[in-house]
């Protein structure tokens, strides 16, 4: 009768060490698959959190600064805006931003803009791919753009101007894409805006230096509620 072979152990550790190696990879896959699912959870509700405070925010300080030749109308502007989303896909500047679906105010899913976070460069293509006419088509230039255009009107703050508490800044006037149509700087480098000129980009608020800004831009619709 044959003599039965006895097991090798340096075999029978290497089988017990892959095994546990195994079995250790398969826990650790879970845990990640876990953890990752937990985050993106997390990540939902952050950005629940952040729309709802978002949407407070603009509640409290009226209404949202429109693209280009949104016009001060802004039920009209609701109305005729199909919420396709052409203008912030061609934006030069990927400055127009889109409200959430569950916008109540504002209107689900139409465009406007963070002006702090990113202005609008004027360059018009918003305004001649709108399929509907809530963009009036305009020309990318400069005279017809002061004729046509008003997102709003920049309002200098000078209790938190530097310039108007004894310190020459500048920046917005330099970032201004109309300097001297739009703002000028009077003696000592004071920033004045012309509002014949202003047609509301927000450049100068994007650039200002001041946290928060000492200027800031009051749309156009904002206007409008103010006279009445």
């Amino acid at each position: 009768m044959a003599e039965k072979k006895r097991p090798d152990k340096k075999r029978v550790r290497l089988a017990r060490a892959i095994q546990e190696r195994r079995e250790n990879t398969g826990v650790g896959r879970r845990q990640f698959i876990a953890a990752g699912a937990a985050m993106l959870g997390g990540a939902t509700l952050l950005g629940a959190t952040l729309h709802s405070d978002a949407a407070s925010a603009r509640e409290k300080h009226g209404p949202p600064v429109r693209p280009p030749t949104a016009g001060s109308d802004d039920e009209a502007f609701q109305k005729a805006c199909i919420r396709c989303g052409l203008c912030g896909v061609v934006c030069q500047n990927g400055c127009i931003r889109m409200f959430g679906a569950d916008e109540p105010t504002w209107g689900g899913l139409t465009p406007y803009l963070d002006v702090r976070r990113r202005s609008c460069t004027l360059c018009m293509r918003c305004t001649n791919i709108c399929p509907t006419g809530a963009l009036s088509a305009t020309k990318d230039n400069l005279e017809a753009i002061v004729e046509k255009v008003n997102m709003g009107i920049a309002v200098v703050d000078p209790d938190r101007c530097l310039s108007y508490i004894g310190r020459i800044c500048g920046y917005c006037h330099d970032a201004c894409p109309l300097p001297g149509k739009a703002i000028k700087l009077v003696p000592a480098g004071k920033p004045v805006v012309l509002e014949d000129g202003c047609v509301g980009c927000g450049r100068c608020v994007e650039f200002c230096p001041q946290v928060p800004t000492a200027i800031d831009v009051r749309p156009a619709a904002a206007e409008v509620r103010h006279d009445v």
